[in-house]
């Protein structure tokens, strides 16, 4: 997060102001299938069962380890324990930096998020133009793991992220490069999230809902 976007926050917070960039009639359509009025799916707390339960705290890209370490916690119970995968429950809260992982290969080529988020291709040794987490992973991890570690990790368990930093970072630059307005770059921005992916209005709601739900905490990547 830049020094500006925390300066945006914390005069938001002082003022006791929440911010939107997109209105929130457009916000409701887009995430219609929200309990008790919500305009956020939060169906997903029936889904944490079983006698083990973690949420992954992801706030940085940090090559997608997050997302891999939810996965290696499943492998490595089932090694040592022998817990079945359907015991286990893991949910991965993909906020702050991390958000741009949520998005398209084409959404990282056209806004050029490597260069955004200073990620390089070790094979062409450029800024890398594609999502790192969809597809072979490309820093050289484990690919039973590590290659399409989205993916994996939505199969595996429930994949989260921050509204707050989806707006505040991915419609924001959607309106700046394509110059539309908020409710726009947000309809715009929406339809490059990968399926399966479910927001939520803010990191922290998610991580703590999580935790209500019985999940036990772990920074899965550096703060």
């Amino acid at each position: 997060m830049s020094q500006d976007r925390r300066k945006f926050l914390g005069t938001l917070v002082a003022a006791g102001v929440a911010p939107m960039v997109a209105r929130p009639e457009l916000l409701a359509a887009e995430l219609a299938a929200g309990q008790g009025g919500s305009q956020f799916d939060v169906s997903w707390t029936s889904k944490v069962t079983g006698k083990h339960r973690a949420v992954f705290d992801s706030v940085e890209i940090d090559w997608g380890l997050g997302l891999i370490r939810s996965l290696i916690w499943k492998k490595d119970y089932g090694d040592v324990y022998g817990v079945a995968p359907a015991d286990m429950s893991s949910v991965v809260v993909l906020r702050h930096n991390a958000i741009y992982l949520i998005m398209s290969n084409e959404f990282w080529a056209r806004h050029e998020l490597g260069k955004v988020t200073g990620i390089t291709d070790p094979a062409t040794k450029a800024p890398i133009a594609r999502n790192p987490v969809v597809g072979a992973n490309p820093f050289g991890l484990p690919a039973a793991l590590a290659d399409d570690s989205l993916k994996k990790a939505m199969a595996a368990g429930t994949v989260l992220a921050c509204n707050l930093a989806f707006q505040l970072d991915v419609v924001a630059r959607v309106k700046a490069d394509l110059k539309l307005d908020d409710a726009k770059a947000y309809e715009t921005a929406r339809k490059d999230v990968i399926p399966g992916v479910l927001l939520q209005p803010s990191g922290v709601f998610a991580t703590l809902r999580a935790q209500e739900a019985g999940c036990q905490y772990i920074q899965a990547t550096a703060a």
